[in-house]
Formats: structure tokens, C-alpha cells, sequence
């Protein structure tokens, strides 16, 4: 199971430029958005904060509408995938594994990103307006797993958050970090080149524990149990 913003696609620098455009027109300067602030929070939370910084009146449904039609139509123009991103859902399709796409960004956002990725890829696709409580709550991990028909404890999280990674773990899934971390994951590892099927197999391999090589001794040697 893998988030989306940040993990399959740098999205994040198209958010912070929308919202730049949006807020400055508004009399908010630019260092009050700071994209380490909106990462890994839900979109609604990060809205509500956001909306009140514009010195005229703008509720948080104005800024989400004129937020993402700026991003719709840079989306829609294609997103190039992480580093890894297409060649891993590609292998683990081939390798008949079910893949979900599971995002703290609204269903909009996540249906103009889904081209640039191969939307044949995943099985399932959860967006963030489609859960009662956005990661860090464990519910979009619960219900994606849910809908795969794969108990929790046998999927893995690919995330780059930590509110990702905590909604992943809460959730009881395998926890696997594509960023520096605290949190405590199994796997970490610097992109998803280094992820291949057969080291997320190993996993959930109750017979071969966790924390083992993905594709690489180096990644072996930097995972934690």
C-alpha cells in the first residue's frame, strides 16, 4: 500500500506554489507557508490553519476550490513519478500482487495523478475526503486493507511521512520509511529503487521474520525490527 504525495510522485512543490499564489494574493507572506508544516497533515487540517492567515475573509472551502484548480490544471498537464515508482508497481502487477494507492489528498487530486502513474496499476485507490479521519488515524490503512481482503498484518505501507507512517503502524500493517525517520519502522530506504517483490514478500514473511534486505544489502543493513 503506498501514499501517494511524497512516496510515487513529488506533488508537494505544486502545493506549496498554489498555495504561495493563492495566500499572497491575500496579504500572507511566504515564509508563513512552510511546506515542512503542511507534510503529512490532512488536507482539511492544513486548510483550516492556512485560511485563517489571509488577512481579508476566506473560508476554508474558497481556498481549497481556488487552491486546486491551480493544481488541477498543472496536474492534468502530467507529473513525473518518483525515482522507482513505475518500475515497482509494474513488478509487483506482474508478480500478481494486489497494490493500493492510499492518499491524504482529495479525490480530485488523486484521480489528475493517477495517469502519470499507470492507473492500472493499483487494485484499490483510497483518497483522503474518503475516510472519517485522515493518517495519522489508522482508518485509511484499515479500509484500504479492507478492500484489498488482506488482513493488515500482511500489507506493507510504503510512506514518506510520519503521520503516514504512524497511520500505517496503528493500522498493524508493516511499516516500510522512503525518508528519514523516527518513527519505528521496519524497513528504511532512500527511493524505491532499492524496493524489489521478492524483499516486500520477505516482509510479511512470518517464517523469515521482518526487517531483512529489499532488494539490496545496504537497505538490509539500515532496516529495524
Amino acid at each position: 500500500m503506498f501514499d501517494m504525495d511524497g512516496t510515487l510522485a513529488d506533488t508537494e512543490p505544486l502545493l506549496h506554489e498554489a498555495l504561495l499564489a493563492v495566500l499572497g494574493e491575500s496579504g500572507v507572506p511566504a515564509a508563513a507557508i512552510r511546506p515542512e508544516e503542511l507534510r503529512g497533515h490532512g488536507v482539511a487540517e492544513n486548510l483550516a490553519r492556512l485560511s485563517g492567515l489571509a488577512q481579508s475573509p476566506m473560508s476554508t472551502e474558497e481556498l481549497y476550490a481556488r487552491v486546486s484548480d491551480r493544481m488541477l490544471a498543472r496536474l492534468r498537464l502530467g507529473i513525473a513519478p518518483l525515482p522507482g515508482a513505475v518500475a515497482l508497481l509494474r513488478a509487483l502487477g506482474r508478480a500478481g500482487v494486489p497494490r493500493a494507492l492510499v492518499s491524504s489528498s482529495y479525490r480530485a487530486m488523486v484521480d489528475a495523478v493517477l495517469p502519470s502513474l499507470g492507473q492500472a496499476e493499483f487494485t484499490v485507490t483510497l483518497a483522503g475526503d474518503e475516510v472519517r479521519c485522515p493518517k495519522p488515524d489508522p482508518e485509511s490503512y484499515r479500509t484500504a486493507a479492507a478492500r484489498l481482503g488482506i488482513a493488515p498484518e500482511r500489507c506493507v505501507v510504503v510512506e514518506d511521512s510520519s503521520a503516514g507512517l504512524r497511520s500505517g503502524l496503528a493500522a498493524g500493517c508493516v511499516t516500510v520509511a522512503v525518508a528519514p525517520t523516527r518513527e519505528p519502522v521496519t524497513l528504511r530506504v532512500r527511493s524505491l529503487s532499492e524496493l524489489t517483490v521478492e524483499g516486500l514478500a520477505r516482509l510479511v514473511d512470518v517464517d523469515g521474520g521482518v526487517g531483512v534486505d529489499a532488494g539490496a544489502e545496504s537497505a538490509g543493513r539500515r532496516a529495524v525490527g
